[in-house]
């Protein structure tokens, strides 16, 4: 297969991968027919043969004789090779949840086998293991991203070796595979002052065989390096923040509760005894300093209804006003009749 065919087939291959990330296939889950499929995509049969082929290895597709190519389900063909499946919408909350998972595993990982490196390799190792972790410092420093993460995955590689767990050496292979290949996209985001940061103390604790201070410190540097590519490629979503208002509720005239707004942390006193005292209730709202008027002095029908046009979004004072004269009934209270002469 010729440069060019190989370079169409790839094409072809991440173009059906992303239909199938972004939910763009029937329903079922199947693909039309190869002469349907090269028709949308405008290549010849040949080549969307050869990209389902590669699909169908990848475990994204399944294909049966007889039977038309079906796309396996998302969470059922999500592996570390097939990150990218998930990161095609940026802004979806699952691609920065399992960002999130794979930049923790490789953390994990990472802090594992320098720990076990630090109690039992030699000091030859160690210097090995420094000079990988100075690597990295300066490829932060004047290099790209791309040389960041090929310095990154052969710190872990050559940590693996040290530490003698072939295991470890398989998944560092597929950590690689997945972050150069699905995550290609992030590699514009790396480097910079806090990936020197991490190598830079790396280098310094395992000069020193500091295993305590490689489990406490290294992580915490490594997740900040790794927070900032987490938000400069799926922001995390920003909550809108409403002023809250203090709810008061008071059951009787001797009893009140505090106001539950954090904001508002303001005693509140019976409404009698702030209007005895001469005191005014607090303003429910925090940005809006209004005084409201002691509730233990008479208000006739007037004033009420010139209060309430007058603050006309702030029921709730008024209401916890009345409440306070006239126990749990919310409407104003009826003046007393004056008595007719005997």
């Amino acid at each position: 297969m010729g440069m060019e065919r190989r370079g169409l087939v790839a094409y072809v291959e991440a173009q059906i991968e992303r239909d199938i990330a972004l939910g763009r296939l029937h329903p079922s889950g199947q693909f039309g027919s190869e002469a349907k499929l090269a028709r949308r995509y405008e290549v010849c049969r040949g080549t969307i043969r050869e990209a389902l082929r590669r699909l169908a290895a990848r475990g994204l597709v399944v294909q049966r004789p007889g039977r038309k190519t079906r796309a396996v389900a998302l969470d059922e063909s999500l592996t570390l090779e097939n990150l990218g499946l998930a990161l095609h919408d940026a802004r979806s909350p699952q691609a920065r949840w399992l960002l999130e998972g794979y930049f923790s595993l490789k953390r994990q990982v990472l802090v594992e086998l320098l720990a076990d490196c630090c109690a039992r390799a030699s000091d030859r190792d160690l210097d090995r293991l420094g000079s990988a972790c100075f690597r990295l410092q300066d490829a932060a420093r004047w290099e790209s991203g791309a040389t960041c993460a090929q310095a990154e995955f052969e710190l872990l590689r050559e940590a693996a070796r040290v530490a003698e767990r072939p295991g470890h050496v398989l998944l560092v292979q597929s950590l690689q595979r997945a972050f150069m290949g699905g995550a290609a996209r992030l590699l514009p985001l790396l480097g910079g002052a806090a990936l020197r940061e991490w190598a830079s103390r790396a280098m310094a604790i395992l000069h020193e065989r500091d295993v305590r201070a490689l489990q406490h410190e290294l992580p915490a540097l490594m997740k900040d390096c790794d927070e900032l590519v987490l938000n400069a490629f799926s922001p995390a979503p920003q909550e809108t923040v409403y002023p809250e208002a203090s709810c008061v509720r008071e059951e009787s005239l001797g009893t009140h509760e505090p106001a539950t707004s954090q904001g508002d942390a303001l005693e509140m006193r019976p409404s009698t005894e702030a209007g005895a005292a001469g005191l005014p209730t607090p303003a429910v709202a925090q940005d809006e300093a209004r005084e409201v008027q002691p509730c233990g002095e008479a208000r006739g029908p007037g004033d009420l209804a010139s209060s309430v046009a007058e603050d006309e979004a702030l029921e709730l004072p008024l209401r916890v006003e009345v409440r306070s004269l006239g126990g749990r009934d919310e409407r104003p209270p009826i003046p007393p009749s004056t008595p007719s002469p005997p």
